[in-house]
This record gives C-alpha cells, sequence and structure tokens, in this order.
C-alpha cells in the first residue's frame, strides 16, 4: 500500500527497515485501514513509538522514518575548574573522606557565581580521573532503618579500639548526635565515667551490645542506668551487627579518619584533637541522608556554622574560606 506514487521510486533506495515503518504508517492513514495497535504489532513496537513515526512522516516524508542520530543536541562545554578539582584532591588526601562528604567541605569553603556549587557526582568524578576511587560503585546491601520519635529517646553505645586505645562512642537514635572519647582502659568504672562525660544529661532509654562492660550482670552498668536513664537498657541481639547499625557507621567514618590523618600514632593529644575535629565536623557540617537535617540542627534546633574554620584538616592545607576568584587566583590564607 502506497500513500502516493511518488513514494514507490523514493522506497527502492530506502533499507528495509525504513520500508516496513513505511507500510504500517500509510495501512493507519489509509481509509479504512488497520488500527494503530495493529500496525504497531507489525514492525514490533509500542503504539506510542508508532504514533511518533507517524508524526515524523507528516512532517518529514519518508525521511522522518529513518533511524536518527542518538547524539545529543548540545555538549557541556564547561569543564570543572582545574582548580576546583585541585582542591577536592587535596581535601581528600588529607581526609580521606567520600565524595558526598567532599562536596559539603568543599562547597562550604568556595562561592562560585557563575558556575554554582559542585555535585557530590563531580567529586566522584574528580576522584576517579585522579585515580583514587574504583570507577565502579560497588554493590551495597541496603538494610531496612528506623528511628526513635525524638532525641535522648534512645542513646546508642559501644566500644571500639584505635591503636591499642579504647574509644568510647555514644550516638542519638533520632538526630544521629555523635559523642566520642579516648579512655584509658575499658574497665567497668572507667566506661561508666566515660559515659557520664560525653553525655552527662539524662535521657530515656540506652542501647548497647552484649559486652562485659554492658552486660546484664555488670552491677557498675546497672548502677549508671538507675542514675541516667528514665526508661530502660535494651541489649541488641547477639550475632545481629545491624541493631546498632548507625553506631556502627559513626564509628567506621571516626576511625576511618583517625587512620588516615595519624596512621599508628600513639599520641594522646593528637588522638583526642582529631577525635574532636571529627566530632565537630559530623555534628554541624554533615547532612544526614536520611533526616537531611545536620545531627546537631536535629538535636538541639540549632548547630555551629563556623564549623569550617575550626576543622583541623585546614592545619596542613593553606586556603582560607574566601570565594575563589575564577579569573586565575588560587586560595590563600585568611589574614
Amino acid at each position: 500500500m502506497y500513500l502516493d506514487e511518488s513514494h514507490v521510486s523514493l522506497l527502492r533506495t530506502e533499507p528495509e527497515y525504513v520500508k516496513k515503518r513505511y507500510h504500517a504508517v500509510a495501512r493507519t492513514l489509509a481509509p479504512f485501514g488497520v488500527t494503530r495497535q495493529r500496525a504497531a504489532e507489525m514492525i514490533g513496537r509500542s503504539k506510542r513509538q508508532l504514533q511518533r513515526l507517524v508524526r515524523r512522516f507528516k512532517e518529514e516524508g519518508i525521511h522522518g522514518l529513518r533511524f536518527r542520530s542518538k547524539r545529543p543536541h548540545t555538549m557541556p562545554r564547561n569543564k570543572t575548574l582545574p582548580e576546583i578539582e585541585r582542591r577536592v584532591v587535596e581535601v581528600r588526601n588529607a581526609t580521606g573522606f567520600g565524595s558526598e562528604q567532599l562536596a559539603a567541605i568543599v562547597n562550604e569553603g568556595l562561592t562560585i557565581e557563575a558556575r554554582g556549587p559542585i555535585t557530590d557526582t563531580t567529586c566522584y568524578n574528580i576522584l576517579a580521573r585522579n585515580g583514587l576511587v574504583e570507577a565502579e560503585r560497588r554493590a551495597v546491601r541496603r538494610y531496612k532503618s528506623f528511628e526513635w520519635g525524638h532525641p535522648n529517646e534512645l542513646i546508642q553505645c559501644d566500644l571500639t579500639e584505635f591503636n591499642g586505645f579504647p574509644i568510647l562512642t555514644m550516638e542519638d537514635d533520632h538526630s544521629r548526635e555523635g559523642w566520642a572519647g579516648r579512655i584509658d582502659n575499658a574497665t567497668d568504672d572507667m566506661v561508666v565515667d566515660g559515659l557520664v562525660k560525653l553525655h552527662p544529661d539524662v535521657y530515656e532509654n540506652l542501647l548497647t551490645d552484649n559486652g562485659k562492660q554492658f552486660c546484664r550482670m555488670n552491677s557498675t552498668m546497672h548502677r549508671y542506668c538507675e542514675g541516667q536513664i528514665t526508661g530502660k537498657h535494651i541489649w541488641s541481639s547477639v550475632h545481629h551487627p545491624q541493631t546498632l547499625g548507625k553506631l556502627s557507621a559513626f564509628q567506621k567514618g571516626l576511625k576511618r579518619f583517625l587512620i588516615h590523618r595519624l596512621r599508628r600514632s600513639t599520641d594522646k593529644d593528637a588522638i583526642d584533637k582529631c577525635i574532636r575535629n571529627y566530632l565537630n565536623w559530623y555534628n554541624n557540617g554533615k547532612k544526614v541522608r536520611t533526616t537531611k537535617c545536620y545531627p546537631e540542627e536535629r538535636y538541639s534546633g540549632t548547630r555551629d556554622l563556623h564549623w569550617y574554620e575550626k576543622l583541623g584538616v585546614w592545619d596542613i592545607i593553606p586556603f582560607g574560606s574566601r570565594p575563589i576568584d575564577v579569573s586565575g587566583s588560587f586560595w590563600s590564607m585568611n589574614s
């Protein structure tokens, strides 16, 4: 079936798929032709795709039935400035943070009026180009998360270790506010003293694992709970680390930062300083992906807006918080 005599000669030079498309379109446009659903089945396409071919045929003729180039109509010409890329690499080398955290830090220190802030995807591509991360992301098993209703309703607590020193960590389940501190040893009295120093306020419930410092038979921990919590002491299920998943993620980031900055150092003052720096960043500068809030802001209603100047990585990165000059100048120290 042909809609016009001239189409016979024009189709002789066209590929076979164009001829099939033409006959399907012609059957739908001819009087008493087939339905568009039936015509779409003839060429193995959906009804929506056939309707698109019909529209292109009406506008362009037989040429509109050919395959179109998949090349984008526009190509972005604005590449990431070398200064910004160098800044991302420097912050990565100083902290070991991932792309999302790097974007938050760099955007806090830079104000680029013509281009706007960089995204975590841009940071990831920069890291990939510089060989700092693997090009492919690993598949991560996602666990169903939950949270308690308000701050201080549940505090998670656990011990970890760095270069032989016990690190006591606590985290508010609702806001993700984190507390951490180095203790001299992991005895019952020392752990309880550390809990009081890290979180002196009374709260409702405590969630821990089944370690000897937190077990049901520990009288020291029992006295602490009587004086500090108004609810109950909850123990996690055995061989189920997901119960303390939020605190585990907090510990992982803290230890990664300590290892990156201190390696095998056993300097107590340096460890304490790095812990304070990380807590300052974690509570005031890191927006939680699930809550869309900063931990300190969700916990107390406000946060330290000067966390950027207090972040310890700038001890080795010589630049201030002034905007970058896109005309060519690089960062400099604040006067």
